[in-house]
């Protein structure tokens, strides 16, 4: 019970922790990715919030948390015969009192609303030791990319308070990426990224790439403010997305951004902090000195030289070629996600100054040069295992060359890089032919359909059952029905799933070679036997004895308490009946012929026999046996071919489908206490070509003992 209860406890601590599961992470101790990788089979996206990020959204949560609720403006009385007020416009609006110090301040060329909320930003960015923090290492971080971005923005004809958007979305970090899976410099979903013509595959993420992704985030702003007119709501729907905005304003039926901000559930929380806090950093950015920033000196700006390289050139290469280091270089390109150039002639930055050393390196190469690689594109159903061997590499070797962290990362369509293109590759064997036999355990071995053969598919990591269904043209609830799947599950890499697919259907390129298939009806006696014997062990059903208990009978074959329980499906602290079926493994036996037991062995027969249950000193005179003293000795049980049933009051039978366990000849008291009897597991049998006195039961799988001479 201990580890139930630690079981419990666990689970109670994970539902009590401050993270509302697992266990409170409040001393910082690191976590492991690798670790958390094997768990999860997948690559974790880790999220590279920047600190100044962090610590603004610590800000927001004391100044603006769920638990400050914001009141709308009171409704003014009017006088009989008053005419309607004109909608406030999209703009500068008179300051209330407590915003007299702004009275000097320079406005940005964006419209400005002196709300509570833009006030509190100005007030922690001029005030607050960490909100002053936080400003200052973004003014100094933004002059690495504010000519790159004011260059877009005139090109656009966008404010140049646009600039200020990309501080509070990633504080000018390009690999800068959200928990909701935004990255790059404006922090652009993919699906966004791609609708604005941005690359992002295994080998480039082109929303990190400081020059596309800025033109295409001025693209997105500029169709924004196109389609609400008012810059706030453009910005609220660059923040929330286009789609949650337009229902937001169908739902209260008003476009003004900052009613809705007030409205209960109207906009996101994050939206709501959004446009204020990008109109209180431009209003900072436009007037440093009197917020206290004059002095900030801005970091060198984005400034490069860019050459064209061969295919999948790796970036240390590229670096070595032009004299610097491989961090500048990989910080120049932040777009390459795999440390190298992906397959195909690409143009890549190198620092400033050195494309003339570039040349000079790679003069003899032509005006491509790049590493010596060739490209293999993955099939549906092919392993990063087959495809190492296909090309004579090693798959870890493989997996460095091109980045790869999970298998599940290899997806059909995939272009690999692979060692060497002047050899050649031999075909793909997506079941690796050279293997052992594969056991398949199916709900039903004898399912027959009618016009349709069944063929075998081994999952690759990453597979889907919809995929899956959809390649082999059947449906994916025919495809569950005949597998045993859960749909809400995923499909792991060590499943082989039989399909039944059309008679003149060519698949073979992706299926397991029926030879190397045995197939089994999950559960069955075959199935035990062949998975058992995989492990080295055999599979015995036991007549418990009064007083007998799953440790006990455990013991006996080196099994835990706890092994017990999982084979039987029952607890540790239910009472046994006599003769109750109990199933146990027993360890067959060793290279050498002896029996190989997962126990203490005994040293001598004496211990052999009180193992097994007897008394040594009335054995040895019933049978002449040797003196108890003498050394234990062991043969090799035999392999059964159905899992014998095992009286240990005595009596041995086989299991039978109909009406239960059907008795063999009966075996006398002295023989049964002999200690190789079947019925003392402990102890081997020998076959009877090697013992004249075994006699083989009727079904020939397992062994009872001929009684000595002169005993009946």
């Amino acid at each position: 019970m201990r580890r139930t209860w630690a079981t419990v406890a666990f689970f109670l601590a994970g539902l009590l922790s401050p993270l509302g599961g697992g266990v409170s992470r409040a001393n910082n101790v690191p976590e492991s990715l690798e670790h958390r990788r094997s768990v999860r089979g997948t690559t974790i996206e880790s999220q590279a919030e920047s600190d100044e990020l962090r610590d603004l959204r610590r800000f927001e949560e004391d100044a603006f948390g769920f638990h400050r609720k914001i009141e709308p403006a009171p409704a003014r009385a009017r006088a009989a015969g008053e005419k309607d007020p004109a909608p406030e416009p999209d703009g500068d609006v008179d300051r209330p009192a407590e915003a007299a110090w702004t009275d000097t301040l320079a406005l940005p060329d964006m419209p400005v609303r002196w709300e509570p909320r833009v006030l509190r930003y100005l007030e922690h960015f001029k005030n607050d030791k960490r909100g002053r923090s936080i400003m200052a290492s973004w003014l100094r971080k933004q002059g690495r990319y504010r000519e790159l971005i004011e260059r877009a923005l005139e090109h656009y004809r966008l404010p140049k308070s646009l600039l200020y958007v990309a501080m509070i979305e990633s504080g000018y970090d390009c690999h800068d990426r959200s928990s909701a899976g935004a990255s790059g410099l404006w922090q652009m979903m993919p699906q966004g990224g791609k609708i604005y013509g941005l690359r992002i595959d295994h080998w480039v993420d082109e929303r990190n790439d400081p020059e596309k992704a800025t033109d295409a985030a001025m693209r997105y702003l500029g169709d924004l403010k196109a389609r609400f007119g008012s810059w706030h709501l453009a910005l609220a729907a660059f923040n929330a997305g286009y789609g949650a905005v337009l229902q937001s304003v169908a739902k209260y039926n008003t476009n003004d951004y900052w009613e809705l901000s007030r409205q209960e559930n109207g906009l996101p929380w994050e939206t709501v902090n959004y446009v204020p806090k990008a109109m209180a950093s431009a209003i900072v950015g436009w007037n440093r000195d009197a917020f206290g920033f004059g002095d900030v000196v801005p970091t060198e700006p984005f400034r490069f030289d860019r050459v064209d390289v061969g295919s999948s050139t790796s970036l240390a290469n590229i670096a070595k070629w032009s004299g610097a280091t491989l961090d500048a270089v990989a910080l120049l390109n932040p777009e390459l996600r795999r440390g190298r150039t992906p397959p195909g002639r690409w143009s890549v930055r190198i620092p400033e100054g050195s494309e003339r050393r570039f040349r000079a390196s790679t003069e003899k190469q032509g005006d491509s040069p790049g590493d010596r690689v060739a490209t293999h594109t993955v099939q549906f159903g092919e392993r990063i295992e087959a495809i190492a061997r296909a090309y004579h590499v090693g798959t870890k070797d493989l997996k460095k060359l091109n980045g790869i962290k999970d298998s599940e990362e290899v997806r059909p369509g995939l272009v690999l890089v692979v060692p060497d293109p002047g050899a050649r590759p031999s075909p793909v064997v997506v079941d690796g032919r050279d293997a052992e036999e594969l056991i398949v355990a199916v709900p039903d071995a004898a399912l027959e359909i009618p016009g349709r053969r069944r063929v075998f598919y081994k999952v690759v990591p990453g597979d889907q059952l919809g995929e899956v269904a959809a390649h082999f043209g059947v449906k994916p609830d025919d495809l569950r029905r005949w597998n045993h799947l859960d749909p809400d599950a995923n499909l792991i890499g060590s499943l082989v799933l039989q399909i039944f697919i059309r008679e003149n259907q060519d698949a073979a390129a992706v299926l397991l070679d029926p030879e190397r298939v045995k197939l089994v009806t999950i559960g069955s006696d075959e199935f035990f036997d062949l998975t058992e014997a995989r492990k080295g062990r055999r599979r015995l059903i036991l007549a418990a004895r009064k007083g007998d208990t799953l440790k006990g009978l455990g013991a006996r074959y080196g099994l835990t308490e706890a092994d017990m329980e999982r084979i039987n499906h029952m607890s540790r602290t239910v009472d046994i009946e006599e003769g109750q079926r109990i199933v146990a493994y027993a360890k067959v036996g060793s290279k050498d012929g002896a029996a190989d037991f997962m126990g203490p062995m005994p040293q001598t027969i004496a211990d052999q026999i009180a193992q097994a249950g007897g008394d040594p000193d009335d054995v040895a005179a019933a049978h002449e046996a040797p003196d108890p003293a003498a050394p234990a000795r062991f043969f090799a049980p035999p392999v059964l071919a159905r899992p014998a049933i095992i009286d240990l009051s005595g009596k041995l039978s086989e299991p039978d489908d109909e009406d239960g366990p059907t008795p063999l000849p009966a075996v006398t008291r002295e023989a049964r206490d002999v200690p190789r009897e079947a019925g003392l597991p402990r102890l081997a049998s020998p076959r009877p070509a090697e013992r004249a006195d075994i006699a083989p039961t009727p079904s020939g799988t397992s062994y009872a003992r001929r009684p000595p001479p002169g005993k009946p």
